[in-house]
């Protein structure tokens, strides 16, 4: 068994208490393995509101039934930029068909605000997302009420994709009613992320823990309609510990909705008002990049241009196989279309778009 079935099996025990599980690979030498038998040995002890050690094979049955997959920070696959936050996860459970990857740092934003969004509010979400999608960024946010809902919705809207990352096990989508949006988010090749293993409810506390990882996966934020107890102020803040950006949208000086958000632009964060102030900030012309995204005709076509704007140099077919996992006749059959419509070009050292 691999080190992934033991980190899911004390999880699963532990709740995912990060103290816990940072104190137990510490006295695993840095496994989990050895953390896992110390544990079924006594040698080390389990809290007192954990539960039973489960049976590694049959707990790691349960995450292949529901097609998640779990990638630990010890994994080629686990995105870097994750791996520098404070607080890093020690892994990730992930739903999607997106790559085996989550979309380069470079080429994601975080969309977050209030649950309790106005008309106004959510259309400048929804505008700003389809826009920044439509120029190449990934759209990432939480799949709550009002902003983060119309932030993934404007992605969509723009045929881009977009990134969930849940407070929950994604074996039980939260808020229930956001669950069509969910897999509207998974047939358009995006991907639901979680750190908590499946079983897991979305408590309070963990709305906040998620917003780091919302934030670490992206190059910067950008924060709309946020009141002064907004949980979105809580990602910006992650945001700046990480080094990352925040953007924030101005409102009336007499909108309460908007008081964290002004608050946010008192202490240095930058004002925007189009999406075209974010382009502008990261040196992205939106002519080049929008086409190619936009001319996608299919699944395997979105893949495979989303994995030439992450890697940015010229790939080659095996390149692109392992970052989009795909079959290696259905690559090279879809480079073959991309080609001849004129989206992508290919010299010696690989495919472009």
């Amino acid at each position: 068994m691999n080190e992934a079935y033991y980190y899911h099996t004390i999880a699963i025990a532990t709740r995912l208490s990060y103290a816990t599980m940072k104190k137990y690979r510490a006295a695993g030498d840095g496994t989990w393995a050895t953390a896992y038998h110390a544990l079924k040995e006594g040698r080390l002890a389990l809290p007192e509101y954990a539960g039973p050690l489960p049976d590694p094979a049959e707990a790691y049955e349960r995450i292949e039934s529901l097609g998640l997959r779990l990638v630990l920070d010890t994994q080629k696959e686990f995105p870097d930029a994750l791996r520098h936050i404070p607080y890093p996860p020690f892994g990730i459970y992930i739903r999607g068909d997106a790559a085996t990857t989550l979309p380069s740092m470079l080429t994601t934003l975080a969309i977050v605000g209030t649950r309790r969004a106005s008309a106004d509010g959510k259309k400048i979400a929804r505008s700003f997302a389809r826009e920044l999608a439509g120029a190449g960024f990934t759209i990432a946010s939480g799949l709550a009420f009002g902003i983060d809902a119309a932030a993934h919705s404007g992605a969509l809207d723009a045929g881009g994709t977009t990134v969930a990352v849940l407070a929950g096990g994604l074996d039980d989508i939260y808020p229930n009613s956001h669950r069509a949006l969910a897999e509207r988010i998974l047939t358009s090749g995006g991907t639901l992320v979680s750190e908590y293993p499946p079983g897991e409810p979305p408590l309070a506390y963990r709305f906040i823990e998620r917003n780091r990882i919302m934030s670490g996966l992206s190059r910067g934020v950008l924060i709309v309609e946020a009141p002064e107890s907004s949980g979105a102020l809580a990602t910006a803040r992650y945001a700046v510990e990480q080094n990352r950006e925040v953007f924030v949208v101005p409102g009336a000086i007499t909108a309460t909705r908007f008081a964290g958000s002004h608050a946010l632009i008192r202490q240095g964060a930058e004002l925007v008002t189009t999406p075209d102030d974010i382009l502008d900030e990261y040196g992205i012309n939106r002519a080049t990049i929008a086409t190619p995204r936009q001319s996608a005709s299919s699944p395997e076509e979105t893949l495979i241009l989303k994995a030439l704007a992450d890697i940015s140099t010229p790939a080659d077919v095996d390149k692109l196989i392992a970052a989009t996992r795909l079959e290696p006749r259905v690559v090279s059959q879809t480079l073959s279309f991309l080609l001849i419509r004129g989206i992508i070009k290919e010299s010696d050292a690989g495919y472009t778009i």
